[in-house]
């Protein structure tokens, strides 16, 4: 049988925690290295409805993109929702791992999977963090012209996302196109990137509005999903990528991809 820790070294293979922006929180937050571990869920956020499932389901370990601790707390108690998850956990036996900015960043993350579900070829990082193959959003070339009213609707299929959203013309021809997983929407240095690389387009999520003028003034179109479903579509690769892995371990171990998590946005 595995341990948290042996599942915690595949983990680091597939996406290495220095690999990381220095406010992030990753790696185990919740549990023991030492503890047996038979069944792994793999989600995006460890909310509640995802503590039931992984208490139903007999859970040893859940492994999510987004920190359930992500701001430093100083007690643990019922009165508070983090505290509550916290509690709840350590009764169930249930570990928790997280593997978030690392995951966007490295060869075959999220922001790469974005990118080739979209299209984007011969890509390279909009912004290198690590090396010229590693680091932050993605930028490349479609295999063909295509307008972004197309390429919204390629968005929408690929992300499973009826609401993908333009900001722009939305029968602008685009080649050269911008990937940044989540909420890249946030900053306007973000604008900047797109911009230095000479992108037609930027794809991510959680548009500011003043990052969205910025943009219009600077004419670079934005597509715009939701963050959720720009990066819910990486969970299953992720589990997939474990369930391969964990077969040199304990090729006995079950790994599921939560069934319970759902978009807060409708």
């Amino acid at each position: 049988m595995a341990t948290v820790k042996q599942c915690v070294e595949i983990m680091r293979g597939i996406a290495p925690e220095q690999f990381t922006y220095e406010y992030d929180n990753v790696g185990l937050l919740v549990g023991s290295f030492d503890a047996q571990v038979k069944t792994i869920l793999c989600c995006l956020d460890v909310t509640d409805s995802v503590l039931d499932e992984a208490t139903d389901k007999g859970v040893d370990l859940i492994i999510s993109h987004h920190p359930m601790l992500f701001t430093p707390i100083k007690r643990v108690t019922d009165s508070d929702v983090v505290g509550r998850k916290i509690i709840k956990a350590i009764k169930n036996g249930i570990n928790i791992y997280a593997a978030h900015t690392n995951l966007d960043f490295v060869t075959e993350g999220i922001n790469e999977y974005c990118a080739e579900l979209l299209g984007v070829e011969k890509m390279r990082p909009l912004e290198p963090y690590i090396d010229n193959e590693q680091g932050f959003g993605r930028v490349g070339n479609l295999s063909e012209y295509m307008t972004v009213s197309e390429l919204r609707r390629r968005a929408a299929e690929v992300f499973s996302d009826p609401f993908v959203g333009i900001i722009g013309d939305e029968n602008k021809v685009v080649s050269k196109i911008a990937v940044i997983n989540g909420s890249g929407g946030g900053d306007t240095s973000y604008i900047d990137m797109a911009l230095r690389e000479q992108a037609d387009c930027l794809i991510t999520a959680e548009v500011k509005h003043h990052v969205a003028i910025y943009a219009l003034d600077n004419r670079l179109t934005i597509i715009e999903p939701r963050h959720y479903t720009m990066e819910k579509c990486y969970i299953k690769n992720l589990a997939d990528k474990l369930r391969n892995a964990m077969k040199c371990v304990d090729p006995t171990a079950k790994i599921f991809q939560s069934e319970s998590e759902t978009n807060v946005r409708k």
